[in-house]
């Protein structure tokens, strides 16, 4: 099935695209806003597990209490070798009462403690970056300001490194997550879009007439009431179908009686110039007659039915032969040596054939000779030697009742058009050219049997 914009596919390709991209998008800012919360909930824990300890001793001993040996998990941490945090202590006046090796360089920060006893800060600019907690201590010396922070610039500290990091990791996997999902979608699509498919080949295979219907098997509940209501229209169809080609028959079989009537009562007439003007019309209608019941009695041929297309050219020409020797033509058949295979019902084929070669014999000049040509895989023309068919008309002479000339009272108009028809169900076509040397070549062509 070919995917286009306008398609249920297409369509629903596009759809699961954009919300692919879109919860991609999405899960990646949230995912990586919740690694960034979570490192700045880690940055804060940190810190406080090193100005805790340092707040308690003051409280309870007093400035003097930071002479004592600190615990060497915390000692580590401000190190100056591989250490990233420092601290100071600021009395009443804001003067520095202690400090750790590397506090010089960030700390301290004055006036953050005005409002909140404890504030976080962040120093972030161009080529540094340095986050701490500054909290106010009640100590026996009165209250005195603690402020601890970690140099986030130090090689040791790549935490706060993470969400960048692993931002295109994500982004990747997030798309890789979508793409899997949208190729499971488009598949799962195509899978159930299958019976549908099924149905389209199903309903183009039939044709009027037939019985054939589309399957409703492994449809989906929802597509089924529509399969129901497009086979109930077709059986409808075919009913009025039916009751026209029944309405044909019967009128057809109707006229004919009161035809041959009037036939025998133009033997009567002492005007024999009358008689056989009016004999000719008579014929005229009476072959109207028998197209019409061609017509209603054609029925869809049967996909078994293989019919020898030299032999019908054969046996048509015999049949003609006799009425165009007696109007000063002949028929010849070229070709038919060997049999040309082709399916379709014999009966439909004789009539398109019949017809053709009538329609060439109306047409060609006295004297002259209509070809019946046979040519592979499974074509046969008619040429005839008559005034031909103008480039204006040639698309026109297959319409029913259609003539050239509406003055002609030979000409019924039925006959090509029955010939279109006969082609068209068996999936062939008819054609007209013109004849070099002037005249017409209609080409019937069919498909060749399978046994050919």
């Amino acid at each position: 099935m070919q995917v286009t914009p306008r398609s249920l596919l297409g369509r629903l390709t596009a759809t699961f695209a954009a919300i692919a991209i879109l919860v991609t998008a999405l899960a990646a800012w949230v995912l990586v806003r919740q690694v960034r919360r979570a490192v700045d909930t880690v940055h804060a824990l940190s810190l406080e597990a090193v100005l805790n300890p340092l707040s308690d001793r003051l409280h309870l001993a007093g400035i003097d209490s930071l002479a004592e040996p600190l615990p060497e998990p915390l000692v580590a941490r401000f190190d100056t070798a591989g250490g990233t945090v420092s601290f100071v202590v600021l009395d009443a006046a804001d003067r520095v009462v202690a400090s750790s090796a590397r506090a010089g360089r960030w700390l301290p920060r004055l006036g953050l403690n005005a409002e909140e006893p404890e504030v976080a800060f962040r120093i972030e600019d161009a080529d540094r970056r340095f986050w701490g907690l500054s909290r106010v201590v009640d100590t026996p010396q009165g209250p005195m300001t603690v402020q601890v922070g970690q140099d986030m610039t130090s090689p040791f500290v790549v935490i706060d490194d993470v969400p960048g990091v692993t931002f295109v990791p994500i982004i990747v996997l997030l798309a890789g997550g979508g793409m899997l999902m949208l190729s499971t979608n488009l598949g799962l699509t195509r899978l159930l879009l299958r019976p549908l498919n099924s149905a389209a080949a199903e309903a183009a295979a039939i044709v009027p007439g037939a019985q054939r219907r589309i399957g409703a098997r492994g449809m989906p509940a929802e597509v089924l009431p529509l399969i129901q209501a497009v086979n109930a229209a077709l059986d409808r169809l075919d009913e009025a179908l039916e009751r026209q080609r029944r309405f044909s028959h019967d009128v057809a079989h109707e006229i004919r009686t009161p035809l041959a009537i009037l036939t025998t009562e133009l033997d009567l007439l002492a005007d024999s110039k009358v008689s056989a003007r009016l004999r000719g019309d008579v014929e005229h209608l009476a072959q109207i007659v028998d197209q019409l019941l061609e017509s209603a009695e054609s029925a869809p041929p049967s996909p078994d039915d293989e019919t020898d297309l030299a032999q019908l050219c054969r046996e048509v020409a015999e049949r003609l032969s006799a009425t165009a020797q007696r109007e000063g033509r002949s028929i010849e058949v070229q070709g038919a040596d060997v049999p040309i295979w082709v399916r379709g019902d014999p009966v439909e084929l004789r009539r398109a054939v019949v017809n053709l070669v009538d329609n060439a014999l109306r047409h060609t000049a006295r004297g002259t000779t209509v070809q019946v040509r046979l040519a592979p895989p499974a074509t046969v023309e008619v040429a005839d030697r008559g005034p031909g068919v103008p480039g204006a008309h040639q698309a026109l002479v297959f319409e029913r009742f259609w003539r050239a000339d509406r003055t002609a009272r030979r000409g019924s108009g039925i006959g090509l058009a029955l010939v279109s028809e006969i082609a068209s169900r068996h999936g062939g076509t008819v054609t007209v050219r013109d004849n070099p040397g002037g005249g017409a070549v209609f080409a019937l062509s069919l498909l060749g049997s399978r046994a050919a």
